[in-house]
């Protein structure tokens, strides 16, 4: 193998490799000395769990390198040895360390992967705008707009009414979409709508009126609001980008 890759992987390796827990501030710090200042449930915190929490950490680190790591002789020794790409890849780490859970541990290992080692550079605003969604979407948020863009590519497929405009998906197919998936995944076609309100405030969607009359012109803003209803979202063209960036190789994987 390649002598500088391999210098390269172990750079990447050592500076993600996790002390004794004892000595890991994150872990220390941010997980157990909460809790062990909490009478009753800080004395039941021993040893025991200490070595749960290294190794919960262990694993969600390896995984994350597994990820960065895929077709690693496509990664160079510049790619690597760069200021931005070690500190953003730093911020990944300590991410994924504080996850409770690796559901989204793949998704931080795409976005170093795709965003620096894949032959492109990720520009640093952006790279700090998709980890900030990363730390503040929850996975289930994540998961439903995955399945609403499938919904939507499929129902085109299907020759229905879904359209493609300035980089954005459209469907007026939103409430067979909560209706169908609510029933796949055992919950009230309400809870669905619940979860899409809150995506919203990310701008990966954005909601369709229309009128009386039929659909509203994005660029008019002078209708009567007595006179509109919301037929639901479109997922815009921010969240394609994501999807390609940070997604799309979890979901061809996964």
């Amino acid at each position: 193998m390649n002598e500088k890759l391999e210098m390269a992987k172990n750079s990447l390796y050592n500076a993600n490799e996790i002390k004794d827990i004892k000595e890991n501030p994150v872990v220390e710090s941010v997980l157990l000395a909460p809790i062990k200042a909490i009478p009753v449930l800080g004395d039941l915190i021993d040893s025991s769990t200490n070595k749960l929490l290294n190794d919960f950490q262990q694993k969600k680190e390896q995984e994350l390198l597994d990820v960065i790591l895929q077709d690693d002789h496509s990664i160079t020794s510049e790619m690597v040895n760069d200021v931005e790409f070690i500190i953003n890849f730093a911020r990944a780490k300590e991410a994924v360390q504080r996850l409770a859970t690796t559901d989204k541990v793949e998704y931080f290992g795409n976005l170093i992967r795709n965003g620096y080692l894949q032959g492109k550079h990720i520009d640093g605003s952006i790279f700090d705008e998709y980890i900030h969604i990363l730390n503040t979407m929850s996975y289930r948020e994540i998961q439903y707009l995955v399945e609403y863009k499938k919904y939507c590519e499929d129902s085109s497929k299907r020759g229905k009414s879904t359209k493609h405009i300035n980089g954005r998906t459209y469907s007026n197919k939103y409430e067979s979409f909560c209706n169908e998936y609510s029933k796949q995944i055992k919950v009230s076609p309400g809870e669905v709508d619940y979860v899409f309100l809150h995506i919203k405030q990310t701008g990966f969607i954005e909601e369709e009126f229309e009128t009386e009359s039929g659909d509203v012109d994005e660029n008019d803003n002078t209708f009567d609001s007595l006179d509109v209803e919301s037929k639901g979202y479109y997922i815009t063209k921010e969240f394609l980008d994501f999807y390609e960036m940070v997604l799309k190789r979890n979901e061809n994987n996964g």
